[in-house]
């Protein structure tokens, strides 16, 4: 028996197994020919709901995706209007004023029509009506607790008016007051500072509004023809700085020139710029799905998972998203 040991123990060492009972032969082999380790299954569903998102976002994309959207003058003001949201730089100062002048040329017409039917129209009733209006412009109401109380007023009022036209006219001018409520809350407060400044004629909206149609026959871009037609109208900017109560220190002829700009393509392109904003809002929307499934495909990858088809398909949208992926970043 002691022989027997003696004798194994005496084994040359390339007979001896390096691992257990396993030749070092054995456990190369055994290494080369393992199997992947499968992705868990609740991963793969996870990753497959993620994937059901972006195929529904990606067509909805594409429709609201648009040649306007490269073009330099829609980009320029896009750019613009990151400015003036952000205040950077030159802009610092201007968001809250530029919304009033903004204001002030899209309710024009409206504006015109009170000030219309208050010059037309004043016996004593309506005189206590456009009177009552002014009270609650000053208590600077929300524009439901404005609507509310105009039309109590209204209802209290016209029964006391005694001609048809008159009626007529007063009714037109309090709908109108409420189109302006309800289309921007700033039209209430500039119709208030219209008269507290006692500047009762609203022709002046009329020619910033020309200002602004002449404009957008021209190249927006050229900001130095935009300064020049605001030298050549330098008192209807001061009295529309007064107006809109702009700081003396940001009435310069570049601050107006800034402003009209931006109201000049927000005109230009409005209609364009909200089917942007949607695209923007779709792609951020498709960039959070994007990213998860960027990790789950990092944390598994085909080296070392045994993954299904669905973690080798191309991401729908992906061209889009590269597309305005600068734009996300600065937004």
């Amino acid at each position: 028996m002691e022989n027997s040991k003696s004798q194994k123990n005496l084994e040359p060492w390339w007979n001896k197994p390096l691992w257990g009972d396993r030749s070092m032969l054995e456990k190369i082999e055994s290494i080369i020919h393992k199997e992947h380790d499968k992705i868990p299954q609740e991963v793969i569903d996870h990753h497959q709901a993620v994937l059901a998102e972006i195929k529904l976002l990606a067509p909805i994309a594409r429709a609201l995706d648009s040649d306007k959207f490269t073009e330099s003058d829609f980009l320029d003001f896009v750019k613009v209007s990151n400015l003036f949201a952000k205040e950077v730089g030159e802009y610092k100062g201007l968001r809250n004023y530029v919304a009033l002048f903004r204001v002030a040329v899209e309710a024009k017409n409206s504006f015109l029509t009170i000030e219309q039917i208050e010059l037309s129209y004043r016996s004593s009733k309506q005189q206590e009506f456009y009177n009552y209006v002014l009270t609650l412009l000053e208590k600077q109401l929300s524009p439901a607790k404005f609507i509310t109380l105009l039309e109590a007023k209204l209802a209290q009022i016209l029964p006391d008016i005694s001609t048809e036209e008159g009626k007529n006219a007063i009714n037109i001018y309090a709908d109108t007051l409420k189109t302006v409520a309800r289309q921007d809350e700033l039209g209430l407060r500039l119709i208030f500072l219209f008269k507290k400044y006692q500047l009762e004629d609203f022709s002046l909206l009329r020619v910033i509004s020309d200002m602004v149609e002449y404009l957008l026959g021209r190249d927006l871009r050229d900001f130095q023809d935009i300064v020049i037609l605001v030298k050549a109208n330098e008192k209807k900017f001061q009295q529309l700085g007064k107006i809109i109560e702009l700081p003396i220190e940001k009435t310069s002829y570049e601050d107006y020139a800034r402003m009209l700009q931006y109201i000049a393509l927000k005109q230009k392109h409005q209609n364009s710029y909200l089917q942007f904003q949607r695209l923007l809002e779709i792609l951020t929307q498709w960039f959070h799905f994007y990213l998860i499934i960027q990790d789950l495909r990092e944390h598994y990858p085909e080296s070392q998972f045994e993954a299904p088809s669905e973690f080798k398909q191309s991401i729908s949208g992906l061209e889009i998203y590269l597309k305005y992926k600068s734009v996300l970043m600065k937004s």
